[in-house]
């Protein structure tokens, strides 16, 4: 899960960067969909009361992205035991690496790249 501001300001920056949609006019206008739910991916409050309502499974974890950002070592092993799967030193060095937002900045499999040229 994401804060909720953090996800509205990423999605405003994403939406007026590709011709994917209708781009919101302002920053204002744009809240005024997430709040309405009128988004590509819908309600996220919708998302976000779908996977709380989960929360207690025992096949659910739930991570916040702050807390990834955070302690992203303890983030990963955390899912790791939910996973039932041990990491070497070497393997969660790789991972901690390779999902850093530098690495996936220049990654263009996951920094939208290969999207945006697809859509602008």
């Amino acid at each position: 899960m994401r804060k909720p501001k953090d996800v509205l300001v990423s999605g405003y920056y994403f939406w007026t960067m590709t011709h994917v949609s209708t781009k919101p006019e302002s920053l204002e206008q744009y809240f005024q969909w997430f709040m309405e739910g009128n988004v590509a991916y819908g309600s996220w409050f919708k998302h976000i009361r779908g996977w709380m309502s989960m929360r207690d499974r025992e096949n659910v974890l739930l991570l916040s992205y702050e807390e990834l950002q955070k302690d992203p070592r303890s983030t990963i092993e955390r899912i790791c035991q939910f996973l039932g799967k041990k990491l070497n030193p070497e393997e969660l060095d790789s991972v901690l690496k390779n999902s850093s937002f530098q690495v996936m900045k220049e990654n263009k499999m996951c920094n939208l790249e290969m999207l945006l040229e697809e859509f602008s």
